[in-house]
This record gives structure tokens, sequence and C-alpha cells, in this order.
């Protein structure tokens, strides 16, 4: 089983999508905890270590260790905003 580690802004994000999109999300974060290798994950280009999960229109940023058995989430955000928002993101 993988632990989850969450960026101090992913609270936040949550709480700008609908709920229903919340539900969904929640539900593929905890698959991704029990089998991390049975969700798609598209590599993020740019970016060595960085991987992205589609929910329907928003997009999950993960950073896997298999070593260490943790999941880093960066963010949770729309399709439209969330690569530029990472960039911000990962600069802080």
């Amino acid at each position: 089983m993988y632990k989850l580690l969450f960026h101090r802004e992913v609270l936040k994000d949550m709480k700008k999508i609908p709920s229903e999109t919340q539900l969904r999300i929640k539900q593929v974060l905890q698959t991704l905890k029990i089998a991390p290798e049975s969700i798609h994950k598209k590599p993020l280009k740019g970016y060595d270590d960085l991987f992205s999960v589609r929910v329907g229109d928003y997009r999950i940023i993960i950073e896997p260790n298999h070593e260490e058995n943790l999941i880093f989430v960066w963010m949770v955000s729309h399709r439209s905003k969330v690569y530029e928002r990472l960039k911000r993101r990962k600069e802080d």
C-alpha cells in the first residue's frame, strides 16, 4: 500500500471542484493508494518524475516514489489551467 502526501494547496484546489467530480477524484486517489499500477498515468512533458491522471475534465498531478511507497499529489485542477498552475507551484 502506498502513502499519499499532498501539497499544501491541494485542499484549496479541491474546494473549487464540483462535488460530484470531487467524489470521483477521491475514488481515484484511494485506488492510487492500493494499486497505483491499475490507474492510467500519462508522463508530463518537461518533467522527469511527474504524471497526470485524468478524471473527466480534471487532472491530478502526481509524483510517485516506488522505493518509499509514496505518492506526492502536486495539484488537482481543470485541464485548461493545470499545466500553467503547475509551473508556478513547482517554483514555490
